[in-house]
């Protein structure tokens, strides 16, 4: 044992030598195993934390897996099926048919 939070051995030792002598004998093994419930219960919370948190860290790359490997779905307007995609040169541009829709829309600017 190296160090225990920045404390060496030598140190460690003369806390333990001066909580006997401050509580005795009778009071330091109530003392010392209250201390280790406590770290006990530290541990116990912090493994169930990490558990829970490497659980939402694994839900979220499947969903971010999910995501990125399926194509995504875009709703478009039945009007859309009437379009014509552009030729891959992309030089030229096909004209959507006209629609009363967009003839109301024109007729309305004006």
């Amino acid at each position: 044992m190296d160090s225990l939070f920045g404390i060496g051995p030598m140190e460690l030792a003369f806390i333990f030598l001066l909580a006997f002598i401050l509580l005795g004998p009778r009071d330091l093994p109530r003392l010392a195993y209250q201390l280790g419930r406590w770290i006990r219960q530290a541990q116990l919370l912090y493994e169930e934390f990490r558990r829970e948190w490497e659980a939402e860290v694994r839900e979220a790359s499947r969903e971010i897996e999910r995501a990125t490997s399926e194509p995504p779905e875009v709703a478009l307007p039945p009007e859309a099926a009437a379009y014509q995609l552009p030729p891959s040169s992309g030089t030229t541009y096909a004209n959507p048919p006209t629609t009363e829709r967009s003839q109301d829309r024109e007729s309305s600017h004006t």
